[in-house]
């Protein structure tokens, strides 16, 4: 101390003045990165501030002092007094000043300094011992033992004399509160079931009664209830955390907002008291990104991303329309351009709109909470790049820091569903309708099910979705036909079809009947039927509806008739007919370009192809369309017999794609087999044809289980195998025994083989 006293002592005012500041600027960097790393309350950093600020006058009031002093006695301040070796040289001092000179000195200054900021550093540890011990007021709820870490919390609705703002109000405040780990907010969506079952309505607000009911009913052990008054031209916020049995407050917050443009940062403080004192960590309340980071700083854009979210379940479209509102606003929206990608991709429209809003909040995931982060890698890599590896590590690491996320349990299910990884997928489906009734996690569970070949556990799942959710029956019943139609199980799914029709006749409803018989029609066979439904199906909402996905299926059941004019002639009038009238993205040339070309239209196929080429760069393909521009090219490759290119790219379809993809892709690699004079290559991929996952398989089977098991039933007589010959000629039998006439004489030459083996008459 003495010979920094002595070294002060040494200096100009402007040395002292210049040393003050950059000491200041060091204790000011010093909290900052304690804060960072460990985490201190908000007021440590402020408060040190005005500390030092008081200094500065103090500082400069000793330096002018002591420097002025010994400036009136020069022969005293040049003098050489006798000193110690610790002695500290002091200028003489006239009489007048004395009494400064006692009080502006650099040892009070120095010691009132370290004084001072010691004070502070107790009261901090004291601070940050009390919350985290369960003392006082600093407590946090779960260093009181009120809550546990993690706990699931209800977020009600705010209450307010203006609804729209008390929804923006409660949608913000959810965006953050998500970021907690110490908290976990009770998604709205999870809420359905039980708001059913109290006999409400799913979409009704969550009052601080109706969330009280709903905690009691669920056991959720605390909820988050607030009020947005108005205050002049301002808002105040207050909030209640409310929990025990009596519901009785556990703690209480008030924030404000002095016009509507400060309402998000008065949203971001009150998450982060709530944040505070629930104890999470002072670290990750203060150094996790903010409201306006995470989501948007223009209220509007703000106002209008909530309301899509009210809309996403009844009308997808109409809530992109909001979505795309929003970014315009704030072209900075993350949240907002990711659920523009996922609403387009969903209702199968805009192709490149959706590449472009996925790719957008891709570049800007930053901005995002982690969580929301690994959703934007995940559909990013999905709906874009089409690399599932990726996007099966976006989902797991979603998990990882959400495992309650339905968004993750579910799609990453799905994806293990369509690489054969059904008896994780389960799991992870099983645990999603755990904790929300959402109607997709069941249909997955399902079909997960029935590729381990658990058909009995599959129609479980479909009938605990039912009574959970009886107001999506007529969702459920289509799963249920569709999944007998993809097992092959026609006896089935002629009654499920049946009784579909009879129970379900409005809207959506009737396209999804209509889809339903023509894939019936069409696998047995019956090209006048499928037309017919087909006729039905056309211009629906459904995403069969669609006018060129229609004709694809019309002119596959011609080719399957073996009639390649008629389905050639299907095609390129209906691209005719729809051309002007659907966007590029929206012609779906991949679908119906590869039937085109297995019709042997090559010259119409060069020439559309092309204008796809220029219309399309490979960039605004996205999944669906790369997934199409490589079935095209494989069957491209084949039709030229370039086996050797025609095998790597169906190969590489049925990775990438799955499902029924990789059905095709058997189909045609033992269609090469048999082009190449490979017979028993061929039965193996036509067996492993009909021995693939079921799911979805309604959709290739309409075109090629016919083919498939005749060439099963000829080809193991070509070989001698006379038993085999006859399985598969009477399984064919029972398929087509009913078809049209042109499909007949090939019904008899599959009787005929069934009596040679059987030794029986004609």
């Amino acid at each position: 101390m003495k010979n920094l006293i002595r070294e002060v002592h040494r200096r100009s005012l402007w040395q002292v003045l210049g040393i003050y500041l950059a000491v200041s600027w060091i204790v000011l960097q010093v909290i900052d990165v304690l804060g960072n790393n460990i985490g201190l309350p908000d007021w440590v950093g402020p408060t040190a501030f005005a500390l030092l600020l008081v200094g500065l006058p103090i500082v400069v009031a000793t330096a002018f002092v002591q420097e002025g002093l010994g400036a009136r006695d020069g022969s005293a301040s040049h003098a050489a007094p006798e000193e110690g070796p610790d002695q500290v040289v002091q200028p003489a001092v006239p009489e007048t000043a004395e009494g400064h000179h006692r009080v502006f000195t650099w040892k009070n200054a120095l010691l009132g300094g370290v004084a001072a900021f010691a004070l502070l550093g107790i009261l901090t540890a004291g601070y940050l011992f009390m919350r985290t011990s369960g003392i006082g007021p600093a407590a946090t709820l779960v260093a009181q033992g009120v809550l546990e870490e993690g706990a699931e919390v209800l977020l009600a609705d705010f209450e307010s004399s203006d609804p729209d703002l008390a929804d923006v109000v409660t949608g913000a405040l959810r965006i953050d509160l998500v970021q907690s780990p110490t908290l976990s907010v009770v998604p709205r969506s999870e809420l359905a079931g039980a708001l059913r079952r109290m006999q409400r309505d799913e979409e009704s607000a969550i009052s601080g009664d109706v969330a009280r009911e709903l905690a009691v009913r669920e056991g959720y052990p605390a909820i988050i209830e607030g009020e947005i008054g108005v205050a002049g031209s301002g808002y105040v916020l207050t909030a209640s955390v409310l929990g025990g049995e009596a519901w009785e407050p556990l703690a209480g917050f008030r924030v404000t907002a002095r016009t509507a443009d400060d309402l998000i940062d008065a949203i971001e403080e009150l998450s982060r008291d709530i944040r505070d004192k629930a104890g999470e960590s002072l670290r990750s309340v203060q150094g996790g990104p903010g409201l306006k980071q995470v989501s948007t700083s223009s209220l509007e854009a703000l106002r209008l991303y909530t309301r899509g979210e009210t809309l996403e379940n009844s009308d997808e479209l109409g809530a992109v329309a909001l979505y795309e509102q929003a970014v315009e606003i704030d072209p900075e929206f993350a949240m907002a351009f990711r659920k523009i990608g996922v609403g387009l991709g969903n209702i199968g429209v805009r192709r490149p709109d959706a590449v472009r809003a996925l790719t957008r909040a891709m570049e800007l995931r930053d901005r995002l909470p982690p969580a929301e982060r690994y959703l934007a890698e995940a559909y990013y890599n999905s709906g874009v790049v089409g690399d599932r590896a990726a996007t099966m590590r976006s989902y797991e690491q979603l998990l990882d820091v959400d495992p309650q996320s339905i968004a993750g349990l579910n799609n990453l299910g799905l994806v293990y569903v369509d690489v054969g990884r059904s008896d994780e997928a389960e799991d992870l489906l099983e645990r999603a309708i755990v904790i929300e009734d959402f109607f997709v996690a069941y249909a997955n569970l399902a079909d997960a099910r029935r590729n381990m070949g658990a058909n009995e556990a599959a129609e479980d799942a479909l009938d605990q979705a039912l009574e959970r959710m009886p107001r999506s029956a007529s969702l459920i019943e289509f799963e249920r036909a569709r999944s007998a139609l993809d097992r092959a199980d026609h006896v089935t799914a002629a009654a499920l079809i049946a009784a579909y029709g009879e129970r379900f006749t409005s809207g959506r409803d009737v396209g999804r009947h209509a889809s339903l018989r023509a894939l019936y029609a069409s696998a047995r066979g019956r090209e006048a039927e499928a037309d017919a439904a087909l006729d039905l199906l056309e211009g629906t909402e459904i995403f069969d509806g669609h006018p060129m996905r229609v004709a694809w299926r019309r002119a596959s059941v011609a080719l399957s008739a073996g009639d390649s004019t008629r389905a050639s002639r299907i095609l390129l009038d209906a691209y005719e007919a729809s051309r002007d009238s659907l966007a590029p993205p929206d012609r779906i040339y991949g679908y119906w370009l590869a039937t085109l070309a297995a019709a042997g239209a090559a010259a119409d196929v060069e020439r559309i192809h092309a204008e796809w080429r220029q219309l399309e760069s490979e960039d605004e393909l996205g999944t669906a369309g790369r997934d199409g521009r490589r079935r095209l090219d494989a069957m491209l490759a084949y039709r030229a017999g370039e086996f050797e290119t025609a095998a790597r790219l169906w190969d590489e379809h049925g990775r990438q794609c799955g499902g029924s993809c990789a059905a095709e892709a058997s189909y045609y690699r033992a269609q090469m087999h048999e082009a190449s004079g490979s017979p028993r290559e061929a039965l193996e991929e036509y067996e492993r044809y009909l021995d693939g996952p079921p799911n979805y398989r309604a959709y290739t089977d309409l075109a090629y289980r016919g083919r498939v098991l005749e060439r099963l039933s000829e080809i193991h007589e070509e070989l001698g195998d006379a038993a085999e010959s006859a399985r598969y000629a009477g399984m064919l039998i029972d398929l087509w025994s009913e078809a049209d006439e042109v499909f007949q004489p090939r019904v008899e030459a599959a009787r005929a083989r069934l009596a040679s083996s059987t030794g029986a008459g004609p």
